[in-house]
């Protein structure tokens, strides 16, 4: 299925519409790179497993999400690749979110 991502932050995927942050510099099956982090594209989850930008250097970030039948331990791992290497050769990529912006 393709996805497209563009700068209303709204990925499309299939039928539905997911909002992450404006800034889309990575997108997986289960996980985006954005400017807010790294958060969950599907909608249902409600934004409750997303990871802010300054958490991504945490150790065992999966550990919360390894029981939930949903979770893809390898889309994870290279969201979080992703973003580490984009924090360092870049620290911009992750500006702080204002107000209620995500």
């Amino acid at each position: 299925m393709a996805c497209e991502a563009g700068r209303s932050g709204k990925v499309k995927k299939g039928r539905g519409a997911v909002v992450l942050h404006r800034d889309v510099y990575w997108l997986g099956k289960q996980w985006a790179v954005t400017g807010y982090g790294i958060q969950a594209v599907d909608k249902k989850l409600e934004m409750k497993f997303d990871i802010e930008a300054h958490r991504i250097w945490e150790e065992n970030l999966p550990d919360a999400m390894a029981s939930e039948p949903w979770f893809d331990i390898k889309d994870f791992a290279t969201a979080l690749e992703v973003a580490r290497k984009r924090a360092q050769e870049n620290p911009a990529t992750f500006r702080h979110v204002l107000s209620d912006e995500k």
